[in-house]
């Protein structure tokens, strides 16, 4: 389903990735944190949470982008560069930026998998798209060669 409005074209996929975007902006910051500070300070798990509150805006801000952008070949390069940038997101915790030793601790049990969760689900949404503007490229090619022809 395309929605057309002055050149914007909002896809169903646009919608649903904007809203994994926000769910997992809010996610970070309220259901699924890493663990609260001890007496002595911050864990190195505080500052995993720091960098995937910092990345969560980023991803509303690409997914509203991608939302507003008419163009299909745009469209289709922010969604190509959004799965390299969940990709990354995913080696945060845990890879990048070490977590707790215990996989009781919420930052292993909840902050650890939530975050694989959500890159997953934005990695489909982005694959999704980049499949459905590459085959309405195809037909738009195929059109104009049929009319070439004629």
């Amino acid at each position: 389903m395309i929605v057309n409005v002055n050149k914007i074209k909002i896809t169903i996929i646009d919608i649903i990735g904007l809203i994994v975007a926000v769910l997992f902006l809010t996610g970070i910051n309220l259901w699924f944190p890493v663990c609260e500070p001890m007496e002595s300070g911050f864990m190195s798990c505080h500052w995993a949470g720091e960098v995937l509150k910092a990345i969560s805006v980023v991803f509303v801000v690409i997914s509203a982008a991608h939302l507003v952008i008419g163009d299909g070949r745009i469209k289709m390069g922010m969604s190509l560069s959004m799965l390299g940038f969940c990709a990354l997101t995913f080696c945060i915790p845990g890879r990048i930026v070490t977590l707790c030793k215990m996989a009781e601790m919420d930052c292993r049990s909840h902050t650890q998998l939530s975050t694989a969760v959500f890159m997953i689900l934005l990695m489909l949404i982005s694959l999704a798209d980049i499949i459905f503007w590459t085959s309405k490229a195809s037909d738009e090619n195929h059109k104009r060669k049929k009319e070439k022809k004629a």
